[in-house]
């Protein structure tokens, strides 16, 4: 069987789910359920897991992986689920050898199932430092506007909620940039 993608959230997610559906394919994974997912509202993050769940009914041999913004906030939850298989960070999607290593834990963990704490394949999004094309601002990280925005469960100092929000302000200056730079090249 081959590699679907199920996407949740904004169009960046929806631009980045066949890139995802390719390298995961480049890595030999069969018969995998990606699920891309969203964390702008609890309400998304709930589609998800509602989705999760009617996914391993309807393809109980399939191994079902998650990735995305909500995949990058609560890995643990995701992991804690039983249907899930593998939870990949928001930045390792778009990079073949995160799936590689999906393939290599599947058919290491061949009939004995995966641990909780080794399906999770997270890193820490805030260490990224990667351009995005078409982005002018010097560390944007488009693909990271809800992890910002999300509430963190410590407490917030003011100079944390000013970093939160010039990270905010630098997400849609580069989703504005990337649009001009899509119609510019129409």
């Amino acid at each position: 069987m081959a590699v679907d993608v199920v996407t949740f959230g904004c169009r960046l997610n929806a631009s980045e789910s066949e890139i995802i559906r390719r390298n995961a394919s480049g890595a030999g994974l069969n018969d995998v359920v990606i699920v891309n997912s969203c964390a702008v509202t609890n309400e998304a993050v709930a589609q998800a897991r509602q989705s999760i769940r009617r996914l391993r009914r309807e393809r109980p041999s399939a191994r079902i992986v998650v990735t995305g913004c909500a995949a990058q906030i609560q890995p643990a939850m995701f992991a804690e689920m039983a249907e899930v298989d593998r939870v990949i960070g928001n930045d390792d999607k778009m990079r073949g050898e995160a799936w590689r290593e999906a393939r290599t834990a599947f058919a290491a963990a061949a009939g004995f199932g995966i641990a909780n704490t080794e399906k999770i394949a997270v890193a820490d999004i805030m260490a990224v430092r990667a351009f995005k094309a078409g982005c002018r601002a010097p560390s944007c990280r488009c693909r990271t506007a809800a992890i910002i925005a999300a509430p963190s469960a410590s407490f917030l100092s003011g100079a944390a909620i000013r970093v939160r929000f010039r990270w905010a302000r630098w997400s849609i200056r580069c989703a504005r940039s990337l649009r001009r730079a899509m119609w510019k090249s129409c």
